[in-house]
């Protein structure tokens, strides 16, 4: 079980995705079996979290969508989310963020960020600026890909909108900061070691070195000016603003991978690809419903976040098992995001599911996490990512040009390898 469900979440990278190892775990459909899996594991074992060691670890898996809830709800006590291994990864690049700060200070810098990043609300109070950014990023890069003549791959995709993403976070002067995106790069991949890697101090300061420069030069209407507008330094709440702004960079980076992902989503055979471009092309104003719903739906079929871990901070009771304080709890997003028995539209792109309230209604899924420890950024990502897309795309005729051919309409793959796409972008 170990081999056929951890190993190959670890193998790809939990913090920076390997290239080889993705491809790798795609072509072993590694994602599927993993679900198989785990399904015959709680048809044997039951709907309890299922007991297990590794690495000298006290673990469990979760086999249940409600218990899956239940231990996010229950964030931060008992089950927290600054454990051993989290907490070992996110030291490499910001060892005060909010998910691994103590309960002393975990609540003013949460309340920090909720501030900056405005969960709840669908369109950003500072929406206008942040769609002035996204459309500035995404029209030069289709001025590049139509000068050029080329094709839209990863590595051209995420540097635009690393670009726009350090234009969110501080203002438009960091679009060329190229350097900080690149020590975060460089310290994640040594965070995929978590613990077991040394911290690379140097890198590490000059990386959060760069990052304070730029919060104390960000822009009106940027996340770090309303971070420091919440929490300004002095007041004594220490929000630590160059750790939450790292955190911001690492997540964006999750952001890109389900943005080009939705591209793959855009240009399949679904029905749901057709509304979505009917919206693009049609639609005015900041407010893109189905757009956000194609983000939200690429990470539901393919999690950008692999497993989400907790550690119970004292023993818990289920419904046969006792488990003893210090064990991490495992929950495997696509096993509950694929999970057929319960979910009819579980391999197919379905974007409605997050307009007429199954999603929400539905415990097992969870691209953003939920409780009191989900990802304030819930909101701002998709509302981000959509503007992007509509300004990339509106007024041209995407499609997927890479060898594995559009999405089909149902049936969608259990993996797909963001590095591998490719897309023509004609008008």
């Amino acid at each position: 079980m170990l081999t056929s469900v951890l190993l190959p979440n670890v193998a790809r990278g939990v913090i920076l995705r390997r290239p080889l190892m993705t491809r790798l775990v795609t072509g072993l459909d590694a994602d599927r079996r993993a679900v198989a899996v785990l399904r015959e594991m709680r048809e044997r074992h039951g709907d309890d979290p299922l007991p297990l060691r590794f690495a000298g670890r006290r673990a469990a898996l979760v086999l249940s969508a409600e218990d899956a809830r239940r231990v996010l709800r229950e964030t931060p006590e008992p089950f927290s989310p600054a454990g051993r291994e989290k907490s070992g990864a996110l030291s490499h690049f910001e060892p005060h963020g909010v998910l691994v700060s103590d309960q002393a200070d975990r609540p003013r810098r949460r309340a920090a960020n909720e501030a900056a990043l405005v969960p709840g609300q669908a369109v950003h109070p500072d929406g206008d600026v942040l769609a002035a950014q996204a459309d500035e990023e995404a029209l030069a890069l289709a001025l590049a890909l139509r000068e050029d003549g080329g094709d839209l791959d990863w590595w051209r995709f995420t540097r635009s909108f690393n670009a726009m993403a350090r234009r969110i976070v501080f203002g438009a002067f960091a679009a060329d900061d190229h350097r900080t995106t690149e020590l975060l790069y460089n310290l994640r991949a040594r965070a995929n070691w978590t613990y077991l890697a040394p911290v690379h101090h140097g890198a590490r300061t000059e990386f959060l070195d760069r990052v304070r420069a730029n919060v104390e030069r960000a822009e009106p209407g940027s996340l770090a000016r309303r971070l420091t507008a919440a929490a300004p330094a002095g007041d004594g709440t220490d929000p630590r603003p160059q750790d939450q702004a790292a955190h911001w960079l690492f997540a964006f980076d999750a952001a890109a991978v389900a943005a080009f992902r939705s591209l793959a989503l855009l240009t399949s055979l679904s029905p749901g690809a057709h509304e979505a471009r009917e919206e693009i092309d049609t639609r005015e104003g900041l407010d893109l419903p189905l757009l956000r719903a194609t983000v939200r739906e690429s990470v539901r079929l393919w999690p950008t976040t692999l497993m989400v871990l907790r550690e119970s901070t004292r023993e818990t009771a289920w419904r046969e098992e006792v488990l003893e304080a210090g064990t991490v709890f495992l929950i495997v997003s696509s096993y509950f995001h694929r999970d057929s028995s319960r979910l009819p539209y579980a391999d197919a792109f379905e974007p409605g599911i997050w307009l007429d309230g199954r999603a929400e209604n539905e415990p097992g899924i969870l691209p953003f996490s939920q409780g009191p420890a989900a990802c304030a950024g819930i909101d701002l990502v998709p509302l981000a990512v959509s503007l992007f897309l509509r300004a990339l795309l509106r007024g041209r005729d995407p499609a997927r040009v890479d060898a594995g051919g559009p999405l089909p309409a149902s049936g969608l793959p259990a993996s797909l390898n963001h590095f591998a796409l490719r897309f023509s972008l004609s008008t």
